[in-house]
């Protein structure tokens, strides 16, 4: 890459979208931090994407591409760290290929961290469709978020949320294995978990730093596949085992959260006999952890999961209709 460090990297995946990155790439080029990388992880794209990101690099030389067969989300990201911890960046970020940085999102989250002391920085996200919606002033304060409050928050707050993309990272404490762990669902948030349990807290800033694309090949419209049930199960579990006795109680609602939410997600489908098995599963735990202190009885858990707990396991159907002219899919 070229020579001198730069302050932050930003890292983006790149896979067929070409009929959004122009915007993205746009957004990362108006930081009002310009002392930043941005790298490119073309990850196989067949749609002209590649090509957008030459353009990109060949017109800023804040920004590099990198070319690889296509390997997924996480491995391109791995990829994009690896450069720019190579490269001796301090800061890296993410950035989805079809989303929107606030003009501010740089500057801020760095300024919070430092100021804070912390190695982490995040803030909240909003949603668009066709329109991004306006950017926010910026607040100057930041709450710092000490351990163990910053991993309750990550499973709890969907302000702070499970996405990488919310957030920026000191560089010294991002590691491969944070990226590579086996997931192809709920991969942010099991690097989140990683990288969390690794530091001592995380500085929060109360403004929509990253404004995220809600479109037909979004994370939020995907078909909801037998696979991300199954590995979102297993995410919780894993949070689960992994928790530490100050933890354990947060980690333990939210695995019975978790299944809750899976098993609505899959009551409110018209296509439901399709995922009976996954159904069948999820309904065991559920009815098993009603009784539970742990579980079901577990003092963080919301009173609305735990009116969804009872009505899945024992009006079902009731409950299927009511799922399915209410509730939508989440992030």
């Amino acid at each position: 890459m070229s020579a001198g460090a730069a302050l932050a990297a930003v890292v983006v995946p790149v896979y067929n979208a070409a009929a959004y990155l122009p915007a993205c790439l746009a957004a990362i080029a108006a930081q009002t931090m310009p002392d930043f990388r941005c790298y490119l992880i073309d990850d196989g794209s067949t749609d002209g994407s590649g090509a957008l990101c030459e353009q990109a690099a060949a017109g800023d030389d804040r920004f590099f591409v990198l070319h690889q067969a296509q390997c997924g989300v996480s491995a391109a990201r791995t990829a994009g760290v690896r450069a720019a911890k190579a490269d001796g960046v301090d800061w890296v970020a993410f950035c989805d290929a079809d989303d929107l940085f606030h003009p501010e999102f740089l500057r801020t989250l760095i300024g919070a961290a430092r100021s804070t002391g912390l190695p982490a920085a995040c803030c909240r996200y909003d949603s668009f469709t066709d329109t991004p919606p306006q950017d926010a002033p910026v607040p100057e304060e930041a709450q710092r978020m000490l351990d163990p409050a910053h991993l309750d928050a990550l499973l709890h707050d969907h302000r702070v949320d499970f996405s990488l993309c919310n957030k920026v990272y000191a560089a010294h404490i991002l590691d491969a294995a944070d990226f590579d762990n086996g997931f192809a669902f709920n991969e942010d948030l099991m690097a989140n978990w990683q990288i969390f349990s690794k530091i001592e807290g995380c500085a929060f800033v109360d403004f929509a730093g990253y404004h995220y694309r809600q479109h037909a090949a979004s994370a939020s419209h995907r078909p909801l596949a037998p696979a991300s049930i199954d590995e979102q199960r297993r995410a919780a579990i894993y949070i689960r085992q992994h928790a530490g006795p100050a933890m354990q109680e947060s980690a333990d609602a939210f695995y019975y959260e978790k299944l809750v939410y899976l098993a609505s997600m899959i009551l409110r489908r018209s296509d439901a006999d399709a995922y009976r098995v996954q159904l069948g599963e999820l309904c065991v735990g559920i009815r098993a952890g009603l009784s539970d202190k742990r579980l079901g009885r577990n003092p963080r858990l919301p009173l609305s999961i735990r009116i969804s707990a009872v009505a899945t396991v024992h009006c079902t159907a009731l409950w299927a209709a009511v799922c399915r002219r209410l509730l939508k899919d989440r992030r």
